[in-house]
């Protein structure tokens, strides 16, 4: 049985503009974490390098470590939809592959990065990058076992919210391991490697 998809409507010029902000507002973040330290680099600094006041700055992240993260949001947006438009007869574990797949063509820039090696490094060594990122990680799992749950009538709560953590902790494991390791490789290769480790993960073979 197929579904019908409805046709997304154009993003509107505020929308636009919206997302233009928070892009820039990412972009300034990244550029002085990295050049100048996560620590020594505050929301003033960020929201002048954005051209914006700090109001407007917590208007989009509520705090430094949040916006690191923003281009996860999205991608757990992405997922979402995808389980949303798939038919309730398919595999939900394929269907989470596709979301996979089309989140890296979304995010590609900050999903398979030095944006996103930067990110990896604060992980690891600021306390409080490292807490945002769990519950980020948190979050994006009860927003897919949510949207799992409610697609296929299949799974219970419990199935739902299983098979929505192997697959963030899978994504997530991958990405970091193929960041660490294939640094000079073209994106493609990246997204390749992590989507046949995901695959692996949740048992599909392809």
């Amino acid at each position: 049985m197929s579904t019908s998809e409805s046709p997304v409507a154009a993003p509107t010029l505020r929308e636009r503009k919206r997302a233009q902000t928070r892009e820039r507002i990412i972009s300034a973040g990244i550029e002085l974490f990295g050049s100048n330290g996560y620590d020594a680099t505050t929301v003033a600094d960020i929201a002048a390098a954005a051209d914006i006041g700090t109001r407007t700055f917590f208007g989009y992240f509520e705090s430094k470590d949040a916006l690191l993260f923003g281009a996860g949001s999205d991608r757990t947006d992405i997922a979402v939809a995808t389980i949303a438009a798939a038919s309730p007869d398919e595999d939900p574990a394929r269907v989470l592959l596709r979301g996979l797949d089309a989140a890296s063509e979304a995010t590609e820039r900050d999903f398979l990065s030095d944006q996103a090696q930067l990110r990896l490094q604060l992980v690891d060594s600021v306390p409080a990058v490292r807490a945002r990122g769990a519950l980020e990680q948190i979050a994006a799992i009860r927003a897919i076992a949510d949207a799992l749950g409610s697609r296929f009538a299949t799974l219970d709560a419990a199935h739902a919210a299983a098979l929505a953590g192997a697959f963030v902790g899978a994504s997530s494991a991958a990405v970091q391991t193929v960041l660490q390791e294939d640094r000079n490789a073209s994106p493609v290769r990246r997204a390749r490697r992590i989507r046949t480790a995901a695959a692996f993960a949740l048992g599909v073979q392809e």
